[in-house]
């Protein structure tokens, strides 16, 4: 019984990473930003988030200029990045361009806020926020991307992609009724062969 109702819950987690749109450029020096809105379809109706990661691919610019956070469909809010290694060093990391992945602790890379490099960043990084603040939130709908240049001089970033890997589960109270129907099944089952077995004994 234990075995089918955990056989059952890893049957309703799903994981599925896609590319959101649109991209574009971000304004150089300009704290008013861009915002970049994109529909997430990979999970079922009704399911939400359980974990998230977030992929970028940026070229160009200043990164340590950089400020950008996500926005979930319900409305959460989870700062990405505030300006990689300006508290550490005042300039900031120096390279022009990224392609990395954020996600919540244990990332090879540290958390880039700490980042001070002067190359193009790639790998993964722990985001500035905690990604775990979507965890709830309905998974399917519009996310919306911001992102702005805090000081101008160091070029223009561009956007070049952008993608969301999450693993979703159904809202709890359907997660209950699946576990319940399983329940009710098996019970079925057992009593089933339990009174065939019963029949066929002898007298």
């Amino acid at each position: 019984m234990k075995k089918i109702i955990s056989i059952l819950l890893m049957a309703l987690v799903a994981s599925a990473r896609a590319s959101l749109y649109p991209t574009g450029s971000i304004p150089d020096g300009n704290p008013t930003g861009v915002s970049f809105a994109g529909t997430y379809g990979g999970a079922a109706a009704g399911f939400t988030v359980a974990n998230l990661t977030v992929s970028l691919n940026l070229s160009g610019g200043y990164n340590g200029d950089l400020y950008s956070y996500l926005v979930a469909p319900n409305g959460t809010v989870v700062l990405l990045m505030n300006q990689p290694g300006g508290a550490v060093n005042g300039f900031g990391a120096s390279g022009a361009g990224m392609n990395i992945t954020l996600q919540d602790l244990g990332a090879v890379n540290g958390n880039i806020q700490n980042e001070t490099s002067g190359s193009v960043l790639s790998g993964t990084y722990n985001a500035a926020g905690s990604l775990s603040g979507f965890n709830g939130s309905v998974a399917d709908g519009t996310w919306t991307l911001f992102f702005a240049d805090l000081s101008s001089g160091g070029g223009t970033s561009t956007l070049n992609g952008w993608s969301l890997d999450i693993t979703a589960v159904p809202e709890p109270i359907n997660v209950a009724l699946a576990v319940f129907g399983a329940a009710f099944v098996t019970a079925g089952v057992v009593r089933s062969y339990h009174n065939s077995r019963k029949a066929r004994l002898p007298a």
